[in-house]
This record gives structure tokens, C-alpha cells and sequence, in this order.
């Protein structure tokens, strides 16, 4: 079950961070067209990406314990998120069309039409936020249960591959991705990541990780015997 070296899984996740701050500088670009003001754009957007990834944090402390393949929650984790990188542009245009046609002429006063950009805004980007924010415990998890001996190792490698795919990933959208691609092409270009990603690990997790039930009864007795 643990033929796949961890440091395919570090390559991979190293991957993903590359792919999620394209995400936060995308996002920041994208509501400061709507909302008129770049500070506007990267203070909404700096909350609800770390506030939604500590939602997503919570989530899987909560929920994921008695999932089978983590690995496997990981990569349907990416895989919607690459859907929704997919579907961006075209949900903005539409959403803020609508929002400039029909909802803010209807709102009247300055006070309440920046309230509902403000949440529209939010709306747009808060639920990838917390699907990133499940990325990290669903595969740092998984490979815990599937390499406990390396458990420490894991989590610092995890950490570091990712944090440096970030910093990778943030060079790369504001210098080279977004002159080249432009926003639509540079967003959906980490979608495409995200759901290569996504393949990936699900091929590679094709057996179940040991629940912890199993893995304390397994050393329980090979200690009786």
C-alpha cells in the first residue's frame, strides 16, 4: 500500500500551493474591478482566503476522522476546485452584470450598495477559500496513516513543498501568467493544474488508508504477540 514514495505526494502538493496563491492573486485583480478600489479588493480578499481556509481546517478536524481515503477526499477537494477556477470568469462577468443591471439600481443609497458588493464579492471567492483550507489536513492525514513511522516528517515536508510552491506561484501569476494569459487564461490555467492534480492522487490512492482504529489494534497485537 505504501509502494508510492512520499515525495511524489510533496512534488504534488508542492503543486498545489503553486496553483492556490494564483488563486489569491487572481481573486485580488478580479474584485478590484468590481469593487473600485485595489486596497478594497486585497483586504476582502487576504480575509476570506485565510478565514476560509480555517473554516476548511475545521471541517475535516470535525468530519474527517472517519473517512476511508483521505488521499481520496484530498482529490476531490482539488478537483472541485479546479472546476470552480474553470468557472470563475464566466460566473464574475455574469454575477457582476446582473448585480450592476438589476440589484444595485434597485439598492438606492451608497451605503447598501456597498454592502451587497462587499457580499457578493465575498460569495464569489469564500468557497474555494474553504476547499483550499481542507487541502492540507486531507494530505498531510493521509500520509500519516499511510507512512506513520515518518509522521513528524511528513507534516514539516508538506509545509515546506507547499509554502514554497505558494511563493513560486505568486511570482509566476504577476509576472509572467497574467501578461501572457490574461486573468480568464491565468485562472483556468490553475484550474487545469488543479484537476491534473486531482487525477493524479486519486490514481495513486487506490487502496484505503488504515482507519486509526485499525492501525492501534494492529500494534496492540503485535505487541501480544
Amino acid at each position: 500500500m505504501s509502494r508510492v514514495p512520499r515525495s511524489v505526494f510533496f512534488l504534488l502538493f508542492a503543486l498545489s500551493g503553486f496553483a492556490g496563491l494564483i488563486y489569491e492573486s487572481i481573486w485580488s485583480h478580479y474584485l478590484q474591478l468590481f469593487l473600485g478600489h485595489a486596497a478594497y479588493a486585497q483586504t476582502l480578499v487576504l480575509a476570506l482566503f485565510m478565514g476560509g481556509m480555517a473554516i476548511g481546517s475545521w471541517i475535516c478536524s470535525r468530519r474527517s476522522g472517519g473517512w476511508r481515503n483521505l488521499l481520496r477526499a484530498y482529490a476531490l477537494a482539488e478537483a472541485v476546485i479546479g472546476l470552480a477556477a474553470l468557472a470563475f470568469h464566466s460566473a464574475f462577468v455574469a454575477a457582476t452584470d446582473f448585480a450592476y443591471a438589476s440589484i444595485l439600481p434597485a439598492l438606492g443609497g451608497e451605503l447598501a450598495a456597498t454592502l451587497f458588493k462587499w457580499a457578493l464579492a465575498g460569495l464569489l471567492i469564500l468557497p474555494q477559500s474553504v476547499l483550499l483550507g481542507m487541502t492540507f489536513p486531507l494530505m498531510s492525514a493521509g500520509l500519516i496513516r499511510r507512512y506513520p513511522a515518518g509522521a513528524g516528517e511528513s507534516l514539516a515536508m508538506l509545509y515546506f513543498t507547499n509554502s514554497f510552491g505558494a511563493a513560486i506561484g505568486v511570482l509566476a501569476s504577476g509576472f509572467v501568467m497574467i501578461e501572457a494569459l490574461g486573468l480568464p487564461g491565468t485562472v483556468q490555467a490553475a484550474g487545469i493544474l488543479n484537476l491534473a492534480l486531482a487525477a493524479v492522487v486519486w490514481l495513486l490512492a487506490r487502496e484505503a488508508e488504515p482507519a486509526p482504529q485499525e492501525r492501534s489494534g494492529a500494534r496492540s497485537a503485535s505487541g501480544l504477540q
